[in-house]
């Protein structure tokens, strides 16, 4: 019994020893976790709201023609039937989402409608109190903004939304009187394929929610309906709608990593052999005591401790081609001694991925770790601080390489008290590809995906910039809007393929015609484009046009459809000085009353704006 009692307080002691263990295997294996599935959710919504921003602005960008109409019409007092016409006709030969294009009159009975074709139940419909867009639509006259409706039944047939942009004339008074609406109607299904024909939505099944109810499905095959994320949607004034994105398998697999489940392995294998190296040990010790009892015993005693060392060897070996596994991951793993800044353990990826040798890897890291890695002390207390509030132990840092050039990393540290010693346990990844794709979405937030210049948004942003800086400064802004001559015909005669790389020439030929650095050619919508001139006058303002006149002719690209039988282009400019002007939107204005003037009087050829054309 005297013996009984210490052996089984050993045995106790061990395995609670070997539980702790690993527990503490699996508490760093679910933090792990944990953290890859947090990583995985922020990648898929970081993709969902990308997603969502550019359907946005898709369908702002595609509407803007109904907005530059209703400019015009203001502008001009009402324009002709036939310049509505060729307005509305533009605006749907380059938006396959809209169902139609209408006018509907200041006693709210419908006027003018494009196309006919399929919209004949439109044509005399009369807006009533008990239509369900009555008091939205009272709404956009009263506040003289665009609304766009929730959606409804529309008369020609289907479910669709209706934008509603008032218009207005002026009276003998000279005041503004109500004239009626400018609308656009779409139906669900056709415009959310158009706006997400041209985005990359491959990795997602796409729902449109209005008021959490689904109107409209794009499914993606193998979608994984637990990692939806549903993202609210702007859809232009009506925020009603959201989006649900599920991503699909292969999305969550490209993000997942297998490191978590490797880790928890090889801990708990280690945990294991270092529990049985611990009862082996014990047994050699109590072995040897025994050797005492006598001489008789000797021979048996000699023959258990060789097979026990032999038993420590072999599970060394195991312990020995665990860690060694490691070193087939590209992630840097290693785990770190706080008090003697002693690398107890790395993997090759630790040190080779950044150009250094194990022993240099070591040596800098214990002697100078501020060198290795920037801020080492201060990115210390803040992992301390991080479990003490039981933040996420995810950092992104900067690492010195061997040619002391940076690299970015993402770093999950964890501290583990054992022993009374702490031990960071770090698991290092080189994410230069995530931010640099950070960076390329910000530039392709701003680039027209066709053409490489500026997209209308960045458009918009410069023009309001260049309007408050002149402004200031007391100097004029010079506004070219740019139009191809015949494009629908040359499309038609020629193909959309052909379409395409006239407007990539035609795009580079302006950017040749810009010879100061501030000066800006966009993309202003299918195939118009717009050149911001800062600083600049009249005179400025030709010369460039005549230079782009230039360019594309030296193009000489062969257009069969029109009257000079190559490409050309109509341009209107515009002058305006931002110190005597509030807005810059009566200087787009006037650019495309000058840009249509160009078009009356002939095609291929520049009028700038005067006040007797306003």
């Amino acid at each position: 019994m005297s013996h009984s009692h210490p052996a089984w307080l050993v045995r106790t002691t061990l395995a609670l020893l070997f539980l702790a263990l690993c527990g503490t295997s699996l508490l760093l294996w679910k933090q792990m976790e944990n953290a890859q599935q947090e990583r995985i959710r922020d990648r898929v919504g970081y993709q969902a709201r990308a997603l969502a921003a550019e359907l946005e602005n898709n369908l702002v960008d595609e509407v803007e023609g109904l907005r530059r109409m209703a400019l015009l019409w203001n502008h001009q007092d009402r324009i002709p039937r036939d310049q509505w016409t060729l307005e509305a006709n533009f605006a749907l030969e380059h938006f396959p989402g809209y169902q139609s294009i209408q006018w509907m009159g200041a006693d709210l009975r419908m006027r003018w409608v494009l196309p006919e074709k399929g919209n004949e139940a439109a044509i005399g419909f009369r807006l009533t109190r008990n239509h369900p867009n009555f008091n939205l639509a009272m709404q956009a006259k009263a506040s003289g903004e665009a609304q766009l409706s929730n959606s409804f039944p529309l008369v020609q047939g289907g479910r669709g939304f209706v934008l509603y942009t008032p218009l207005y004339i002026k009276d003998e008074q000279s005041d503004h009187t109500f004239d009626g609406f400018l609308q656009g109607v779409f139906r669900v299904e056709p415009l959310m394929d158009a706006l997400l024909a041209s985005l990359d939505n491959r990795d997602f099944s796409v729902q449109l929610l209005e008021s959490g109810q689904s109107i409209y499905q794009q499914d993606q095959p193998e979608s994984l309906t637990p990692l939806s994320q549903r993202v609210p949607l702007h859809l232009l004034n009506n925020s009603n709608f959201a989006l649900q994105l599920s991503p699909t398998r292969k999305l969550v697999e490209q993000l997942s990593s297998p490191l978590p489940q490797v880790l928890l392995g090889a801990s708990l294998l280690t945990s294991l052999l270092l529990v049985a190296a611990l009862a082996l040990a014990l047994e050699n010790a109590r072995r040897a005591s025994a050797l005492q009892e006598g001489y008789r015993r000797l021979n048996d005693e000699v023959s258990q401790r060789e097979h026990a060392e032999q038993d420590l060897n072999e599970s060394r070996e195991r312990l020995q081609l665990v860690l060694d596994l490691t070193d087939f991951s590209q992630d840097g793993l290693f785990i770190f001694d706080l008090a003697s800044r002693e690398i107890l353990h790395m993997n090759r990826a630790t040190h080779a991925s950044l150009g250094y040798s194990a022993e240099a890897f070591r040596h800098l890291l214990k002697e100078d770790p501020e060198q290795l890695l920037p801020g080492f002390h201060s990115w210390l207390e803040l992992v301390r601080q991080a479990r003490r509030d039981g933040d996420s132990g995810i950092f992104q840092r900067e690492m010195r390489r061997a040619d002391d050039s940076l690299q970015a990393a993402e770093i999950s540290a964890q501290l583990v008290s054992l022993n009374g010693r702490d031990y960071l346990i770090g698991v290092s990844r080189d994410n230069r590809e995530r931010l640099e794709l950070e960076a390329r979405l910000q530039r392709l937030s701003q680039q027209d995906g066709l053409t490489g210049l500026y997209n209308r948004r960045y458009f918009d942003r410069q023009l309001n910039g260049e309007w408050r800086r002149l402004r200031r400064l007391g100097a004029p802004l010079a506004l070219l809007m740019l139009d191809v001559d015949h494009f629908k015909a040359f499309n038609d005669r020629l193909g959309h393929q052909a379409g395409d790389d006239a407007l990539r020439r035609v795009a580079q030929a302006l950017q040749q015609s810009l010879q100061r650095e501030g000066d800006v050619a966009c993309r202003y919508g299918g195939e118009e484009f717009a050149i911001i001139l800062a600083n600049t006058a009249e005179d400025g303002a030709r010369h460039v046009a005549e230079r782009v006149m230039a360019q594309v002719a030296e193009l000489d690209i062969e257009h069969p459809a029109s009257p000079e039988g190559r490409l050309t282009l109509s341009i209107g400019i515009a002058i305006s000085d931002p110190a005597r002007e509030d807005q810059p939107d009566s200087l787009v204005s006037r650019s495309d009353a000058a840009l249509y003037r160009a078009k009356r009087e002939g095609r291929n050829r520049t009028c700038l704006w005067e006040k007797a054309q306003g």
